[in-house]
């Protein structure tokens, strides 16, 4: 295989996970140009690295490790106070109703809303979790973390959403 297929086969490999990618980091960012950022940076890096490519992991796997590298790097101080800010409005009870469609919708964006602002390590492993769908030992292999430090991180996350939305969830 030539340099210019290897690149072919490369770029069409890393194009098919582009959409995947960006849902990825749409969740760990929780803003859409945030995420956009982060896959930018993480596609420049792995074309810049792709002879690195062992094949020890998925494609997917390799480009998912990328993304999160990209985030972590993406995350200031001031990124972290602001993730940390968010408050989403307060239902106001005294308004009739919303329909259940509604109400779904609403919970979707309150769930978003305070998975972005969980722990980096957090939000990572529950969104490798739960959006990817990705084993445990793979998760922390991914993260380079124990399986443990997994199942700590996702019980951590977990209630803090649970925490987070007890007040929500008890209204209805």
């Amino acid at each position: 295989m030539t340099g210019d297929d290897s690149r072919t086969d490369f770029a069409a490999r890393v194009a098919h996970e582009i959409p995947a990618l960006l849902r990825f980091a749409i969740r760990l960012t929780g803003q859409t140009a945030a995420a956009e950022e982060v896959v930018q940076e993480a596609l420049y890096r792995a074309a810049r690295s792709r002879s690195a490519f062992r094949g020890d992991a998925s494609h997917r796997t390799w480009l998912l490790r990328i993304v999160i590298h990209a985030f972590r790097d993406s995350l200031t101080a001031a990124r972290r106070e602001a993730n940390l800010a968010v408050s989403p409005e307060l239902v106001d009870l005294r308004q009739p109703p919303p329909d259940r469609a509604t109400l779904e919708v609403e919970l979707r964006e309150r769930i978003a809303t305070h998975v972005s602002s969980l722990p980096p390590r957090q939000r990572e492993v529950l969104t490798l979790a739960v959006y990817e769908e990705l084993p445990l030992p793979e998760i922390a292999e991914l993260l380079g973390i124990s399986v443990a430090n997994v199942h700590v991180n996702l019980h951590h996350a977990r209630s803090r959403l649970k925490h987070l939305l007890a007040d929500y969830l008890a209204e209805k």
